[in-house]
């Protein structure tokens, strides 16, 4: 009854935005409408919905889109901070491996709540973790070959987070028209307002242009599928600057609770779950979620779930500890074993980079 009682409550909040251009499960979106299909996901105060297009859009993504919803309550200024920074992720990366923007809106509610919506590309063929329950269900396995091609497809999207120099639109003119577009943005400067953000927009897309990224939730669900079966990174909620240091406890303390609402468990790295006083995380973060991925695609369960299963190992253990082992009976070379175990090495340091697992795939796929 409570669940019943909770989705009539979130519909009512999108009927009564009707002024702000949602009515009648309609959505506009700076003067484009779209009609809401269904809900695909949903985490706290954060909506996912499938739209279709009701008129012709500048758009050119086929008929149907991904809505996503993010709800910052009145006085939350860290959801209005990760709301606005979670765009402006959008806008910096420009790849075929990474899900580009579209467009945002933002809505200010009644009751004082800031509402957040980003349009983003629908892709029909789902995730890779729709693929990897498709092939249990199955009985199915991944050639190989193929997850080589996945691999690489994903050190592509990654270089281009990781790597300012990598990103296809890397020059002045796509610089200019990023961040005119942020300072043209009236409501965004009025969702800042009243909020410790020091940076004008134009400062804001200077330091993002040529910064190092982490994505800090590489996982098999935020790995979606083109239609070209290109692997494309998503969800860029979790999105940071890399190299961070802490040099204090507080700060220790308070990425562990960021972290623990923003990453998902089995596929972080141990020194972003628990990061010590005056350490510094980077890129190779990705790197060890990247070899996780492919061991749950390889095996369907991701390294750590399984180390629980057969030993009981609580999975935060075993991951600090970089505890796991490779199934016995298995269809794979034992040197594509050793780059997937370099990818999860417990040493960042021994932890491959993206531009050697490239070369070192590129390699392994030119011998196979």
């Amino acid at each position: 009854m409570q669940a019943i009682i909770d989705t009539a409550k979130h519909y009512a909040s999108l009927y009564c935005c009707g002024c702000e251009g949602i009515s009648d499960l309609l959505v506009r979106i700076n003067g484009n409408r779209f009609k809401i299909i269904r809900l695909l996901a949903e985490g706290n105060f954060t909506f996912v919905y499938l739209l279709r297009a009701i008129d012709e859009t500048p758009y050119r993504n086929g008929d149907y889109f991904a809505l996503k919803k993010i709800t910052c309550p009145f006085g939350d200024i860290d959801s209005v901070s990760d709301a606005l920074q979670e765009i402006n992720r959008y806008k910096t990366f420009h790849s075929p491996y990474v899900i580009p923007y579209l467009d945002s809106q933002i809505v200010q509610q009644k009751n004082g709540a800031k509402v957040v919506y980003i349009l983003l590309p629908y892709y029909t063929q789902g995730s890779l973790q729709e693929s990897i329950n498709r092939n249990l269900l199955d009985g199915t396995y991944v050639s190989e070959r193929e997850c080589v091609r996945v691999m690489l497809d994903l050190c592509m999207g990654l270089s281009c987070l990781h790597d300012p120099s990598q990103r296809p639109y890397n020059d002045a003119a796509s610089y200019m028209e990023v961040t005119a577009d942020m300072e043209n943005d009236s409501e965004r400067a009025g969702l800042l307002s009243g909020t410790p953000i020091n940076l004008s927009p134009s400062q804001q897309g200077h330091e993002a242009h040529k910064a190092s990224y982490s994505h800090n939730n590489l996982k098999p669900s935020n790995i979606l599928i083109g239609e070209d079966n290109t692997m494309i990174i998503g969800d860029l909620s979790a999105c940071s600057p890399s190299d961070i240091t802490f040099a204090s406890m507080t700060e220790v303390s308070r990425h562990k609770d960021w972290v623990r609402t923003h990453c998902e468990t089995d596929y972080a790295a141990p020194e972003l779950l628990n990061p010590k006083l005056n350490s510094t995380i980077n890129t190779k973060v990705d790197i060890w979620s990247l070899g996780c991925t492919m061991y749950t695609l390889m095996f369907g369960i991701s390294p750590f779930e399984r180390e629980e299963q057969l030993n009981g190992i609580p999975r935060v253990a075993a991951i600090e500890k970089g505890m796991y082992t490779f199934p016995t009976q298995h269809r794979y070379s034992q040197e594509f074993l050793d780059i997937i175990g370099r990818c999860i090495e417990i040493d960042p340091a021994a932890r491959y980079s993206t531009d050697d697992l490239q070369n070192d795939l590129k390699i392994f796929q030119a011998r196979s």
